[in-house]
Protein backbone atom coordinates (compact mmCIF):
# COMPACT_ATOMS: atom_id res chain seq x y z
CA UNK A 1 0.00 0.00 0.00
CA UNK A 2 1.79 3.04 -1.12
CA UNK A 3 -0.85 5.43 0.65
CA UNK A 4 -0.35 3.78 3.98
CA UNK A 5 3.36 4.15 3.83
CA UNK A 6 3.46 8.19 2.71
CA UNK A 7 0.94 8.37 5.95
CA UNK A 8 3.65 6.43 8.37
CA UNK A 9 6.40 8.76 7.05
CA UNK A 10 4.57 12.46 7.09
CA UNK A 11 3.50 11.33 10.49
CA UNK A 12 6.74 10.18 11.31
CA UNK A 13 7.86 14.07 10.50
CA UNK A 14 5.48 15.76 12.37
CA UNK A 15 6.26 13.51 15.63
CA UNK A 16 9.52 14.83 15.07
CA UNK A 17 8.79 18.08 14.79
CA UNK A 18 6.73 18.10 17.95
CA UNK A 19 9.55 16.70 20.03
CA UNK A 20 11.79 19.77 18.81
CA UNK A 21 8.93 22.05 19.76
CA UNK A 22 8.49 20.45 23.01
CA UNK A 23 12.34 20.63 23.64
CA UNK A 24 12.37 24.39 22.91
CA UNK A 25 8.98 25.16 25.03
CA UNK A 26 11.17 23.01 28.05
CA UNK A 27 14.24 25.81 27.62
CA UNK A 28 11.75 28.79 27.05
CA UNK A 29 9.94 27.26 30.29
CA UNK A 30 13.58 27.12 32.43
CA UNK A 31 14.81 30.14 30.98
CA UNK A 32 11.03 32.02 32.20
CA UNK A 33 11.62 30.68 35.91
CA UNK A 34 14.98 31.85 35.79
CA UNK A 35 14.24 35.50 34.77
CA UNK A 36 11.38 35.23 37.08
CA UNK A 37 13.93 34.44 40.28
CA UNK A 38 16.30 36.84 39.31
CA UNK A 39 13.77 39.83 38.84
CA UNK A 40 11.27 39.22 41.83
CA UNK A 41 13.81 41.53 43.84
CA UNK A 42 13.83 44.41 41.70
CA UNK A 43 11.65 47.25 40.75
CA UNK A 44 9.49 45.23 37.50
CA UNK A 45 6.11 44.77 36.78
CA UNK A 46 5.61 41.12 39.19
CA UNK A 47 2.80 40.22 37.76
CA UNK A 48 3.72 40.39 33.60
CA UNK A 49 6.97 38.29 34.94
CA UNK A 50 4.83 35.38 36.44
CA UNK A 51 2.45 35.59 33.58
CA UNK A 52 4.99 34.78 31.39
CA UNK A 53 6.29 31.82 32.91
CA UNK A 54 2.64 30.59 33.58
CA UNK A 55 1.88 30.70 29.97
CA UNK A 56 5.62 29.18 29.02
CA UNK A 57 4.62 26.78 31.32
CA UNK A 58 1.37 26.12 30.06
CA UNK A 59 2.63 25.43 26.12
CA UNK A 60 5.24 23.17 27.31
CA UNK A 61 2.81 20.62 29.07
CA UNK A 62 0.03 21.04 26.09
CA UNK A 63 2.99 20.00 23.85
CA UNK A 64 3.60 17.32 26.16
CA UNK A 65 0.10 16.07 26.45
CA UNK A 66 -0.16 16.15 22.63
CA UNK A 67 2.73 14.11 22.34
CA UNK A 68 1.86 11.76 24.71
CA UNK A 69 -1.85 11.32 23.16
CA UNK A 70 0.13 10.74 19.89
CA UNK A 71 2.40 8.24 21.47
CA UNK A 72 5.38 10.05 20.11
CA UNK A 73 8.71 8.60 21.19
CA UNK A 74 11.47 11.13 21.80
CA UNK A 75 14.78 11.35 23.68
CA UNK A 76 12.82 12.71 26.55
CA UNK A 77 12.41 10.30 29.56
CA UNK A 78 8.63 10.67 31.61
CA UNK A 79 10.24 10.55 35.27
CA UNK A 80 12.39 13.98 33.80
CA UNK A 81 8.94 15.98 34.09
CA UNK A 82 7.34 17.33 37.28
CA UNK A 83 4.31 18.30 37.55
CA UNK A 84 3.19 20.47 40.44
CA UNK A 85 -0.01 19.29 40.45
Amino acid sequence: MIFGKKRKDIRKEYDQALVFQIDKAKIDWESAQNSENALLDGQVNVRLIQAQTALAKAKFFYLYREARRRKTVGHMQTHVIKSDK
